[in-house]
């Protein structure tokens, strides 16, 4: 049977409000910035995408690669692998990491999704996983806050989907002020409750050395980026001194880095983000050296399309749940008992509303 031909393609962005903003040690954010990515076949099924570079101001030149590598791929089979296979090597020039890999994953995963629509599954089903539940945690607050706030927030995160587990962030000035914060939360949690923590890369390798052994009794469930990503023989050390688990991977920009940071022992478990790791296609072959390297893997940000291939990757831990992009979902995805469910949707299920867009467009650059 032909597979349907690629015909066209729409992009977008958006400038969303957050309902919590973002104060952590990289910088504060009150809206956060959607690149909204659609493909269409030529027998009327349509593929989408959604990913978040951070910046606002990048997203037209974002915009403008994704149009580049969509020509690649115009008016011709649906072949997302193959596409993706494509993608890269074309990339070599531009360097496969960057705003091209974050284009390049757009594309992978609406051309993915359109597959699975195409087919009438379910996009974990077409990829030969099942759908069930997924366990999940609430990152959508505990920002570097005072204790008082922060009680306050961990309140409120745990009702929203009655989460057992939240992510703290830390690195502070001072060992004592993280202490304080830890026990600000942990008040308002059950004592078999998982707090997990980000410190964002906020401190130095030495630093690193002594906040680390300072928290390393408080049982957190892990502790993701304390020093800059790059620092893989740095990370390395610090897993020698150390009994909590050490977590990074969200800033791994391809499976180049991924594969360098399992060789090194950078880790205890790793953390891709669907948009740097290359999108779905990415996820996949980063998937298979966490399981070849036996090591857990958790999701970052994209919660409803990490659901979906958090059941098809064999060392699958966390989900991170945050629902910064639901104002502009028709039909969000929904949290219970801590267990994000899938819906019995084909493909990823995500439908977008058009008057939202419109509201929070970004603007052209203008020189």
């Amino acid at each position: 049977m032909p597979r349907p031909l690629v015909t066209a393609i729409s992009v977008v962005s958006v400038d969303l409000p957050l309902q919590r903003p973002i104060v952590s040690a990289v910088g504060q954010y009150a809206k956060w910035p959607f690149i909204i990515t659609e493909i269409t076949l030529d027998n009327g099924t349509s593929g989408n995408s959604y990913i978040c570079p951070y910046l606002v101001h990048y997203t037209k030149p974002i915009e403008g690669v994704i149009l580049e590598l969509f020509k690649l791929f115009e008016n011709k089979p649906l072949a997302p692998n193959k596409f993706y296979e494509t993608g890269i090597r074309q990339l070599s020039l531009l360097g496969r990491s960057g705003i091209a890999m974050y284009a390049l994953a757009a594309l992978d995963i609406a051309f993915w999704d359109a597959s699975a629509k195409d087919a009438d599954l379910p996009l974990c089903e077409h990829l030969g996983g099942s759908i069930a539940d997924v366990k999940a945690y609430n990152s959508g607050g505990l920002w570097l806050l005072n204790p008082d706030q922060l009680a306050a927030e961990a309140k409120e995160l745990k009702k929203e989907g009655d989460f057992s587990s939240l992510k703290i962030r830390l690195g502070r000035r001072n060992l004592d002020q993280d202490l304080k914060a830890i026990e600000a939360v942990r008040n308002q949690m059950s004592p078999d409750d998982d707090l997990l923590c980000d410190f964002n890369q906020v401190l130095s390798f030495t630093e690193a050395l002594q906040r680390l052994k300072g928290l390393d009794d408080q049982g957190l469930y892990w502790f993701e980026e304390p020093i800059p990503y790059s620092e893989l023989r740095n990370y390395a050390e610090l897993r020698q001194n150390i009994t909590t688990p050490l977590i990074l991977g969200e800033n791994f920009h391809g499976i180049d880095h991924a594969t360098l940071s399992l060789e090194l022992g950078s880790g205890d478990a790793i953390m891709p983000d669907l948009m740097r790791i290359g999108g779905i296609s990415g996820w996949l072959k980063t998937a298979a050296l966490a399981e070849a390297y036996t090591k857990p893997l958790s999701s970052h940000l994209y919660p409803e399309v990490s659901a979906h291939l958090m059941r098809v990757t064999p060392t699958a831990d966390y989900l991170e749940w945050v629902n910064w992009g639901d104002p502009l979902l028709k039909e969000p995805y929904q949290v219970r008992d801590g267990y994000l469910s899938i819906p019995e949707r084909p493909g990823v299920g995500l439908e977008f509303k058009q008057d939202v867009i419109d509201r929070y467009r970004v603007s052209p650059v203008v020189p």
